[in-house]
C-alpha cells in the first residue's frame, strides 16, 4: 500500500520550477528550487482535507476532468500549494481566470476543489457531475454551508444522476435509496408531525449528511489519514489557457 505522494515526471516538475522561480525573491537558483520541490513531493502524507465543498471523479479517468472542466495548463503541486492556491483563485489576464486544484488519487478517487468555480456550480450541480461522469464514468458533487442550513450531495454514472440529496429549505430527494441508505417512512415521524409532510417523499433516506454519503460513495475528504492509499500527485491547472501562473493573490508554499 503506498501512502507517499508520487514525484513528478522531469517535464512537469520543470514547469513547476518555471512557476516557482518567477514568483521567488531570494535569488534561488534552479538546481536549489528543484531539489525543495522534490523534497516537498517526497515528504507529502495524505491527510484530513476540507469537506466543504469538492467534486470527485475515480483515479483511473481523472484526466477527462480537465477537458470537461476547461482546465489548461496544468502544473504539479503539493496539497499544500493546491489549497492555498485555489484559495486565492483569481485574476484579470485580461478577463477573470480562476486556478482549480486536482488532488492526488485518495482511495482510487481525485478530488477537485475550485473556490470561485465551484460557488457557481452549486446552482446547477447535477449539470456538472452529468458531464463529468459521461467522460470519467462516475463523478460526484458535495456541499454544505452549516450557517445556511443548506447541503447538496449527488451521484452520477454515465451521464445521468442515479442518486442526489438537496436541502435548501425543504429537502429534495433525486434517484431511488441506495443499497446503503436506510429508507424513512411516515412511521419514522410519527411523534413529530409537524415534521411528517417534510418527509413523505416515497425516496427519502435517513442519509443526508455529505460525510455518509462520501465515504460510502467515494472517499470522505476529512477522514483521510496517514494510512489511506495515495497515487500520483496533485494538479494545479487554470480556466483559461496561457493566463500564466503568476499575478494571482497569495504566494502559496511547497
Amino acid at each position: 500500500m503506498n501512502t507517499a505522494t508520487d514525484l513528478p515526471a522531469p517535464d512537469d516538475l520543470a514547469a513547476l520550477v518555471d512557476v516557482l522561480l518567477a514568483d521567488d525573491t531570494t535569488g534561488a537558483d534552479r538546481a536549489a528550487v528543484a531539489e525543495a520541490a522534490r523534497a516537498a513531493f517526497g515528504a507529502e502524507r495524505p491527510g484530513p482535507l476540507p469537506d466543504h465543498w469538492w467534486l470527485a471523479v475515480p483515479g483511473e479517468t481523472y484526466e477527462a476532468a480537465f477537458e470537461v472542466l476547461g482546465l489548461h495548463d496544468r502544473i504539479p503541486v503539493t496539497v499544500r500549494y493546491g489549497l492555498a492556491a485555489q484559495g486565492h483563485d483569481d485574476k484579470y489576464a485580461p478577463e477573470e481566470v480562476y486556478r482549480v486544484f486536482v488532488t492526488p488519487e485518495y482511495a482510487g478517487w481525485r478530488l477537485i476543489y475550485a473556490e470561485s468555480p465551484l460557488r457557481e456550480s452549486v446552482w446547477w450541480p447535477h449539470e456538472v457531475i452529468e458531464r463529468l461522469s459521461a467522460a470519467c464514468g462516475r463523478a460526484q458533487v458535495y456541499f454544505q454551508d452549516p450557517l445556511a442550513d443548506a447541503m447538496i450531495w449527488a451521484a452520477a454514472e454515465h451521464g445521468a444522476v442515479v442518486r442526489g440529496y438537496w436541502r435548501s429549505g425543504e429537502p429534495e430527494w433525486t434517484g431511488e435509496p441506495l443499497p446503503w441508505e436506510e429508507r424513512l417512512t411516515i412511521d419514522d415521524f410519527e411523534d413529530e408531525e409537524e415534521f411528517a409532510d417534510t418527509y413523505r417523499e416515497p425516496n427519502a433516506s435517513e442519509e443526508q449528511g455529505i460525510g455518509t454519503a462520501a465515504a460510502r460513495l467515494s472517499v470522505h475528504p476529512a477522514m483521510i489519514t496517514a494510512e489511506t492509499p495515495v497515487r500520483g500527485h496533485g494538479w494545479l491547472a487554470l480556466t483559461a489557457p496561457g493566463a500564466g501562473h503568476g499575478g494571482f493573490g497569495g504566494t502559496p508554499r511547497l
